[in-house]
Parts: structure tokens; C-alpha cells; sequence
């Protein structure tokens, strides 16, 4: 089949038989389908006889390579504001001045704060991000692409649950019970979790499957759970920290449901290191709450009513 350029086929022509058409690439996979025109077109052009004409077929192939530009164009740059807002504002978050964050991931001093100045060429290392990514526990796309100061409708909906929780706790509508694990006795809804094991000195050792393996994870303090929530099930929140940061607790929320052989299960309801989820300053009010009235004396709803109808 004659290879002639057809004027009247703009962006078509054929090869090897077949019907072909330039590509304006929108997504990666049509971006290798482009280059693969492209190369298809260069194939024409190369082994084209000297009596053919070949600068139809050049004309094509330059406007594929400039569709090709123009999609690598509109890619864009990388920000590297964002992935520094979000190393210092998840080391605010956490207590952690940036030179202690560069001296535990063991880069040199000013590293991170000297990539933070305006109008600076300077990156972190791919090595250095993702331990950071490790360390914060958080993907290494949420740390470079998106503002993880801005909050999510979810973050906004945990935070009314959280807070109505300490309200309702304060008010005494609501009630937690102990479940040890750290001055008491685990429980047994705790040991059947499967998430906590003892060392030989006696330490719970919590295990959380979303925090990095490679830490040691212990309970700050007793878990405690709530069945006045949702039907049938038990809210239960564990406080945990590990020993390179003692001064700093984690909060893990679940709904735990009883099995037919006493033991329960366990679904994630909600992590405070969860990503766009700023919920830690609300979980510690809560729990907080919670031990005040573990230990206090406790008022019926419609007796605190009548108490408080009383003093007005």
C-alpha cells in the first residue's frame, strides 16, 4: 500500500497498513500511545525513497512533539512549599523543633530550614522525604501534594463527634468503662483485640498496624469503652505513645462488637494521626474528661437537671 501523504487526512495518515492518527495526550498512557506515533512517523520518514515525499509526514511529527510538550508543560513544577508547610506543620503538631527532627533522621543541621527559604534551588533528597514519610506516618503523596493544614469535611465531622463526646461525658449522659491495660488488668474485650502483648518487665506493648513497625509502641495509660454510642457495639479509645517520644500520646478509636464465643472484634472508626485529621488536641480533652469521671461522683441526667434547676 502507497505510503503517499494524504493532504486531505490532517493528523491521519497510514502505516503498516493500518489507519493511524496523532495523539493529544491528556494522561500518561496516552502520552507513550504519542511517543509511539511519533516514532512511527519518524519510521516513515527514514525509509522513505529519495523520489517520495516526506514533508507532509515531517509536519505531522512536528505537531505531535509539540502536543507531547504541551501536555509535559502542563504538568507543572514542582511545589516545594507545600511538602515544607508540611514538615514544620507536622513538627509543631507533634513538639518537635526541626532541629530535632533533622538530627533524629540524621541529616545535618539546617538541612530541612535551609530548603524552607524563598526563591531557593535547594530539594530534599528523595531518601530524606521518605523517611519523613515513615516518620510521620504519612504517604509520601499527601506529604508533597497536598496542605495538610487545611481541614477535610471528615476532619470537621470527627471533630463535632469528639467534642459532643466530651459534652455528653461532662454532662454524665453518657458513660465509659475502664478497660485497663496499663494500671489495671487488661480487660478482656482488650486481650481478645489481639493488639497488645507483654514484655518480660511487665509493659503492655500496643501494636498498631498504621504506625511504623519499627517503633515501640506502648499504652501512655487504661483504655476505656463506651456502649451508649452505637447499638449492639462499644466505642473503645486507647492512648498509646512510644519511648522516643514519651511526652507526646496518640489516640485510637474503635467499635468493638461481642462474638458468640465472648471474645469481640474490632473495626477502625478513627486514628488521630490519621492524615487531615488535626483531632489529638480534641482526643486528649476527651479522654481527660473521661478519667475525671471515671473516680467522680456520678449524676443521673434527670438528677443533675433537678440540681442545676435548683441553683438557677
Amino acid at each position: 500500500m502507497s505510503r503517499q501523504f494524504d493532504e486531505y487526512m490532517e493528523d491521519k495518515f497510514e502505516y503498516q497498513g493500518e489507519r493511524k492518527s496523532l495523539i493529544y495526550p491528556t494522561s500518561f498512557s496516552e502520552l507513550t500511545e504519542a511517543l509511539g506515533v511519533r516514532n512511527m512517523l519518524q519510521s516513515i520518514i527514514d525509509f522513505a525513497t529519495r523520489d517520495e515525499d516526506t514533508s507532509g509526514y515531517e509536519e505531522m511529527k512536528e505537531r505531535q512533539n509539540e502536543y507531547i510538550q504541551e501536555y509535559l508543560s502542563s504538568i507543572g513544577d514542582f511545589d516545594n512549599s507545600i511538602l515544607v508547610s508540611n514538615i514544620t506543620h507536622l513538627a509543631k503538631s507533634n513538639d518537635i523543633r526541626l532541629g530535632e527532627l533533622e538530627k533524629m533522621l540524621g541529616v545535618s543541621a539546617g538541612y530541612i530550614s535551609r530548603t524552607a527559604k524563598e526563591n531557593t534551588n535547594k530539594r530534599l533528597s528523595i531518601d530524606v522525604v521518605w523517611k519523613l514519610s515513615q516518620f510521620f506516618n504519612v504517604s509520601i503523596d499527601n506529604l508533597v501534594s497536598h496542605d495538610l493544614r487545611l481541614p477535610s469535611e471528615t476532619a470537621a465531622l470527627l471533630c463535632r463527634f469528639v467534642t459532643k463526646l466530651s459534652s455528653q461525658t461532662m454532662m454524665d449522659e453518657i458513660e465509659w468503662e475502664c478497660e485497663g491495660g496499663y494500671e489495671y488488668e487488661s480487660s478482656p474485650l482488650l486481650q481478645s483485640l489481639n493488639l497488645l502483648t507483654e514484655d518480660n518487665h511487665g509493659t503492655v506493648v500496643y501494636h498498631p498496624e498504621h504506625m511504623n513497625q519499627s517503633y515501640r509502641w506502648t499504652l501512655a495509660d487504661d483504655a476505656y469503652s463506651c456502649d451508649s454510642i452505637s447499638e449492639g457495639e462499644k466505642l473503645v479509645v486507647i492512648v498509646f505513645q512510644t519511648e522516643k517520644m514519651k511526652d507526646h500520646r496518640y489516640y485510637d478509636f474503635f467499635f468493638c462488637n461481642p462474638n458468640k464465643d465472648g471474645t469481640y472484634s474490632w473495626r477502625k472508626a478513627f486514628y488521630t494521626t490519621d492524615p487531615f485529621a488535626p483531632l489529638e488536641d480534641q482526643a486528649a480533652a476527651l479522654y481527660n474528661q473521661i478519667v475525671r469521671k471515671i473516680d467522680a461522683v456520678k449524676l443521673s441526667p434527670d438528677i443533675r437537671s433537678i440540681v442545676q434547676a435548683y441553683l438557677q
